[in-house]
């Protein structure tokens, strides 16, 4: 069974624990009062939490909008997105919403690798989760990265990976192929087979195969966690050092997040 930790920063406050999930990643927490803005050290207990467990989960927060900004600003600034739909009102909170269009994250990814710096995070909100299916699973490229064989990681030592996106097709960018946490030092896979296109120092053929092992490696059970939504949960991940998807298997019935991202820097 899964330990509950509480932070030595926290011993006051018995009602805040950090329970890792039975996977390399992933933790739920609980005990905090989202609705407020949190002290300091509530959210540096966060932040490290993130960043030992990659993916952490409020369940049950149902924050407005507002809330969910100002939460989302305590750890960074945010950064809106070109290309999806938002809240008129809220424009930082991009909406995923089934009920007016079809999902299209089934595929493993990272958030925006297209852009020079991609998110470091983001904060997903599900509004409405559907009865049954809509999971989303979480990779750490981390963990991926550092069960490679010796050989393979001396082979991945200075390549790059252009990422382009659908929106702007004419734009490129250059990414390393194993980039360095800024934060932590650690090590991570940075391709993803939504947004990398080919690696810059390989031929197209050996480009592909490459990239369809890293890819194949990435999505391995061993490196996952899964999370089966409830109405006002949130997820907040390291997009720097994990991927996600969506299981696209709950009909026509409605699937509605809200999300937020925070800038992130440039992959190194």
């Amino acid at each position: 069974m899964a330990r509950c930790l509480v932070h030595p920063l926290l011993e006051e406050n018995e009602m805040l624990t950090i329970t890792p999930k039975p996977a390399v990643l992933g933790a739920t927490i609980t005990g905090l009062d989202l609705r407020s803005p949190l002290a300091d050290d509530l959210v540096l207990q966060v932040r490290d939490a993130l960043l030992r467990y990659e993916v952490v989960f409020f369940p049950k927060a149902a924050l407005t909008p507002l809330e969910q900004v100002r939460l989302g600003r305590m750890f960074g600034t945010l950064q809106s997105h070109v290309a999806l739909d938002s809240l008129v009102d809220v424009p930082e909170v991009v909406v995923f919403d089934t009920a007016k269009k079809a999902t299209t994250a089934e595929w493993w990814h990272a958030d925006v690798t297209c852009a020079p710096e991609p998110p470091m995070g983001a904060m997903l909100q599900m509004v409405v989760a559907p009865p049954s299916g809509g999971a989303t699973h979480w990779a750490s490229t981390t963990a991926a990265y550092e069960a490679l064989d010796d050989a393979l990681k001396d082979r991945l030592e200075g390549l790059h990976a252009v990422h382009q996106s659908w929106w702007q097709p004419v734009e490129e960018f250059i990414h390393p192929v194993v980039r360095t946490h800024p934060e932590n030092g650690r090590k991570s896979l940075f391709v993803n087979g939504i947004f990398t296109k080919r690696i810059v120092e390989l031929d197209d053929a050996r480009s592909e195969a490459l990239l369809v092992e890293l890819y194949a490696h990435i999505e391995r059970d061993e490196f996952t966690v899964r999370h089966d939504w409830s109405s006002g949960d949130i997820a907040f991940w390291d997009n720097r050092s994990t991927q996600h998807r969506v299981d696209n298997d709950f009909g026509d019935a409605r699937r509605c997040g809200h999300r937020i991202a925070i800038e992130g820097d440039r992959p190194r």
